[in-house]
């Protein structure tokens, strides 16, 4: 049986690190639009003409895939492997720690975009029986998406503590 070398089981935890933070990202809000895009075909299919504060709604919880998507570049350039002309030596702690960095933006993304896209579908069904109504859908949609946030800005404090 092949043992792993540390250095590369180093790098294997940076990539693991940034695989989590893309991937619950990416998840959290394909499942969030999900909830959204079908609460807005059945409104568009009655009222065509609201479609667009529709996609407005159910975009909203497509940004923590964005956010998961920069946390894994974050990890991936602090750690230098991105762009790197030459193999990169990482050990197996440091590796880890990258590893780590990666999980609050994964998970507050996954979570949050999930949540988001139900309160998403909620004010979609409101903007069907008042369309005046579409800013404070909005509002109450993005408040979901603020733990997302914070889960990004754990992930950057974590990636400039690692030494």
């Amino acid at each position: 049986m092949e043992t792993i070398e540390p250095a590369t089981l180093g790098l294997f935890f940076v990539f693991t690190g940034a695989v989590i933070s893309a991937v619950l990202g990416f998840a959290g809000s394909a499942i969030g639009m999900g909830y959204a895009g079908q609460a807005g075909a059945g409104v568009t299919a009655e009222k065509p003409d609201l479609f667009g504060k529709v996609l407005l709604l159910q975009a909203l919880p497509g940004s923590q895939g964005i956010y998961g998507l920069v946390g894994a570049f974050l990890i991936l350039n602090f750690s230098g492997v991105l762009g790197a002309a030459e193999a990169v030596t990482i050990s197996t702690s440091v590796g880890l720690q990258y590893l780590v960095a990666g999980i609050p933006i994964g998970l507050a993304g996954l979570a949050s975009a999930i949540f988001q896209g139900r309160v998403s579908a909620a004010g979609i069904a409101t903007v069907a029986k008042d369309e005046s109504l579409t800013a404070k859908a909005m509002v109450l949609s993005a408040m979901v998406e603020t733990w997302a946030i914070f889960g990004v800005l754990i992930t950057f404090i974590l990636l400039t503590s690692i030494v």
